[in-house]
């Protein structure tokens, strides 16, 4: 109706992929609850920054809103990111095992 029709990727399979290079190209076991905890800190700390930048723009109680709601939402982006690379990182060292 308006161009071309773009579809939208999907996200989480396209970064298990990415996991599951991670996991054969990078020698010996990942951290994974080292990676699960950067990404958790990661998501705080641009939901803060995010929510402190609208907040700037909101008076009075809906700016302590605004930096609740966008720290909440980055860090479950950011684990919707995490999880499927971390799960993919898991069978890239399955599969090297095997290769080995």
């Amino acid at each position: 109706m308006w161009g071309i029709v773009v579809p939208i990727p999907n996200l989480p399979l396209i970064f298990f992929i990415l996991g599951v290079i991670y996991g054969l190209v990078h020698p010996g076991r990942e951290d994974r609850l080292c990676m699960l905890k950067k990404s958790i800190g990661i998501g705080f700390l641009l939901g803060l920054i995010f929510g402190v930048l609208i907040a700037i723009f909101l008076p009075g109680i809906l700016s302590l809103f605004a930096v609740g709601i966008s720290i909440i939402a980055f860090t479950m982006l950011v684990l919707m990111i995490a999880i499927p690379f971390i799960i993919g990182t898991i069978f890239g060292d399955l599969i090297e095992r095997l290769i080995r």
